[in-house]
This record gives structure tokens, sequence and C-alpha cells, in this order.
């Protein structure tokens, strides 16, 4: 997360089959052995009654990708745009095949998923099956195909990968990797270990926290961003992505203790993060002067900011919460039923705020306003069978 004005300008395989979420030619109905959603401040029903409008309205668009995606996030894999499922649809019109050592390996280009890997990390989040077949260029592929080019194609090197990227392929390899096999060799001859990949995950949460502990340690607000902030919506796809691996397995209990050592500061962080960026727009509101259409442009900003942070926290707290990894103690209740009356106050901000026509003008603040809603409403409504494994 960046709080400047302009946004830096003003379970494994096996798992997922059993659980029943496997689609192979068809996608499953939505209510097909849903379970219930992940408890959550009650504060946020009416949240989620704003978002999910929103999101229909706006993440349908064929003509992009990443808009696209997140719907699928939000709202699971029976998604759809036109007449045809979202899933399929992102496969067969977006994906690039490239050749390495003579081998064709699918891919899609960054400028379309913003990270390597996170249309497939998507997809199987949504329950989608490995043997889902889907078309591309007139040849029949998998959602595995995906899944071994997306293996064959990382390169790990832990001096020079950016670690901004790790998240999306460790959610991807965490649900298709088995623990006790977590080896391969890529295209180039790599030798690669998942637990080496995520002890750097790990290793990140904890250097780019350093001030945020000390500080929670002393008891007292941070004076400066931390590192972790400068990582995409600050470090939450990080946290998120290091809970799956914890979760199907991968790193041990060591990696589990870590993990919830880290969760406990995040809560703290729902203050910290609070405080950092109401100070910054504070100082960098506009002048009583300026003109409506600024206010309201710094306004936006500001309330994106807040549905940024706060409604990635809450894809980490609810999947933390599903699955044992976090028992809050009952001040960090508190401090979680202010961060959802801080979500709702964010999202209230921008009801009935015409996105289509600030996409026409401001395409990175859309693409913010619709992908931050998209996973807010996913934290708010976790239901596994619907929008999630």
């Amino acid at each position: 997360m960046c709080m400047c004005m302009t946004r830096r300008e003003f379970l494994q395989a096996a798992s997922i089959v059993a659980g029943g979420l496997a689609l192979s030619g068809a996608l499953p109905k939505a209510a097909a052995g849903a379970q219930s959603q992940v408890p959550v401040p009650k504060v946020l029903e009416g949240t989620q009654a704003i978002l999910a409008p929103l999101i229909t309205r706006h993440a349908r668009l064929q003509d992009d990708p990443w808009v696209l995606m997140h719907g699928v996030r939000a709202m699971g894999p029976d998604f759809t745009v036109g007449n045809e499922r979202a899933v399929d649809f992102l496969c067969s019109r977006f994906l690039k095949t490239q050749q390495v050592a003579g081998k064709e390996y699918l891919y899609m280009p960054v400028e379309h998923e913003g990270h390597p890997n996170a249309l497939l990390k998507t997809i199987l989040e949504a329950g989608v099956s490995p043997s889902h077949p889907f078309t591309l260029d007139g040849r029949r592929y998998t959602v595995g195909d995906m899944v071994n080019s997306a293996k064959a194609l990382f390169v790990f090197d832990p001096k020079t990968i950016d670690r901004d990227n790790l998240a999306w392929t460790l959610i991807a390899f965490s649900l298709q990797i088995v623990p006790s096999q977590d080896t391969w060799t890529n295209a180039w001859g790599q030798q690669i270990r998942l637990t080496d990949v995520v002890r750097l995950g790990l290793d990140t949460l904890d250097e780019t926290t350093r001030q945020f502990r000390q500080a929670k340690a002393r008891g007292v607000m941070p004076t400066e961003k931390d590192a972790i902030m400068g990582f995409t919506c600050g470090g939450t796809h990080l946290a998120y992505s290091l809970a799956s691996c914890v979760v199907n397995g991968h790193g041990g209990e060591g990696a589990r203790t870590r993990l919830q050592d880290y969760l406990a500061l995040h809560i703290w962080r729902l203050q910290a993060d609070g405080y950092l960026m109401d100070r910054f727009y504070r100082q960098a509101v506009p002048p009583k002067d300026a003109s409506p259409a600024l206010q309201k442009l710094a306004a936006l900003y500001y309330n994106d900011a807040r549905l940024k942070f706060y409604g990635h926290s809450f894809e980490i707290l609810s999947y933390a919460k599903r699955h044992r990894l976090l028992a809050p103690a009952p001040a960090e209740a508190r401090v979680i039923e202010q961060g959802a009356r801080t979500l709702h106050e964010a999202v209230k901000a921008i009801e009935g705020t015409d996105l289509l026509e600030i996409r026409q003008t401001n395409l990175r603040l859309f693409h913010h306003l619709v992908g931050d809603s998209c996973h807010a409403y996913h934290g708010i409504r976790m239901t596994p069978g619907v929008n999630e494994v």
C-alpha cells in the first residue's frame, strides 16, 4: 500500500478433489455443497451488500483481464462474462505460450495479471480442478498444464528475486505441491525446493516489519512507514500466501509459529496503518478553495487506501480464523471490530460512485477501486465451496 496522493503519482491437489470442488468439464453450482461462510463482525454484513452490485457491474469487462480475475476472486468460478464463465474466457483469450529448450509452456503476460501466476492462483483458490479443460488457439489444455508450466518457468535466486512477486506463486504452488515432494527441476535445469521459497517469504515478513515490531513492543504508534508498506497492498498478499503455505502443510511447525507471530502483528497494524494513513491524508488534503473535483478525487484516494488495507486484511483474518491459525484475545477482537467499522466506512463512502466514468480518465484508480472491492468482498464473504477452496 502506498499512501501518496496519486498512488505514487498524486490443501494440495488431492484435498481439492476430495473436498468435492473439482471442476472437470463443468464448473460447480455455487450452492452445491457450500459450507457456511467465515464469521465476521456484523457491521460487515451491510458492507458486502454494497460491494456485491459494485463488483458484478464493474468487474465484467471483456477487455480487462485484471479486473475480470478479481471478479472470480470475489464471486468464485461461476462468475461470468457475457455468456461464458470468466475462468474459461481468461484462459482461452489471454494465455500465451513460451518455448524453452524445445518445450512449450503456458503463461499469462504480466501486463494482464499484474504479478506472475496471479491468474493461476486465482483459479486454483476458486476450487477449479487441475483437470479442468480449456481451449487456446484451437488446442486443448488443462489447468494442470498451467501448474506444470508455472513450475517449469519459475526461477529462484533468493539474492535477486523480486520478493514482492512471491505471494501469488506461493499460493498456487502451496495448493498443488505435496509437502513431502516439494522439489522439482525447472525448464532451465535448476532444482527448486518450495521449502526454501516459503522460508524466504517468512524472512521477508520479518525483515520488512522490524520497525513496526519495535513500536508494538514499546506500546506506541509508529512514526514512519515500515518497509512492508512498500509491498503490493501493504504486504497483505505476502502474509496471505504464507498462511496458504502453512495451511497446506509447507514449512512445518516452525513456519506456523512464525506466521502466528506475524498475525498478532497484523492485528496491531489495523491500528498502526490506519494511524499513518489518516496522518498522511490530513497533511495531503486539498486547500478549502480547491475545486470540488479535486476534493472528490482526494476523498476517493483516501477511501481506497482504507478499502485496500482493511479489505485485504479481512482476507488474511478470515482465512486464518477458518483454519484455526488465529484465536484473537479480547483486546485483539476489539481492534478487529474497529477495523471492520473502518472498512465499512470506506465502502459506504464510495457507494454510488460511477467507476466506469473514472475508468475513462484514471484507469489506475479504477483498477484499485474495483480490485480492492473484490478482495474486501472475498474477505467478508469467504465461503468454502463458493469462492474459496
